[in-house]
């Protein structure tokens, strides 16, 4: 499933690097030494690192993932989830919000809103795999959307059907 991914991800960057228009949408770039993922200790983050340690960045509309390389300076966000660095990772985000993988479980969240003034949803996407192919890559990507909308994010086209990563995705057939 993971090679699937891959190749999935791979296709798609073949794809925009002969729009010189898709940096408006996306942006996707190959880490320049990909390092093998050794035993991992715990398997629910294997899809996770394989695909960080592989991309410097996978940036689709309004979602972003980094790679390893960025995602160290990342880290202060997950000092402010409940147990801390210690059961989060911020992998990323969807437009201002920070984006965990928890450490435990390997699902994806988002925390949409303000935590300062306790008005914040924690969406949670299930698992890493299923939140590339499902939202970041698939045909679910309008409901992240929705969630950026109700928390005030933007009331625009952004994370829509008529966002320009939805119609790439959708025009390729890619779901």
């Amino acid at each position: 499933m993971l090679e699937f991914t891959i190749h999935k991800i791979d296709s798609i960057m073949e794809i925009l690097s002969e729009d010189p228009l898709s940096l408006t949408f996306a942006e996707m770039v190959k880490a320049p030494n990909e390092q093998q993922v050794a035993n991992i200790g715990n398997s629910v983050l294997k899809d996770y690192y394989v695909i960080t340690n592989r991309y410097e960045i996978l940036n689709g509309g309004v979602i972003t993932i980094f790679g390893q390389r960025k995602v160290g300076d990342l880290q202060f966000y997950a000092e402010e989830m409940q147990g801390g660095a210690g059961e989060w990772i911020c992998i990323g985000k969807v437009e201002r919000y920070p984006l965990f993988l928890n450490k435990g479980d390997g699902h994806v969240v988002c925390l949409f809103g303000d935590p300062l003034d306790q008005s914040y949803i924690l969406e949670n996407y299930g698992d890493f795999h299923h939140f590339i192919l499902r939202y970041f890559l698939g045909e679910s990507y309008p409901e992240i959307g929705r969630e950026f909308v109700e928390s005030g994010g933007s009331v625009s086209t952004m994370g829509s059907k008529d966002d320009d990563w939805y119609q790439f995705l959708e025009e390729h057939l890619l779901f």
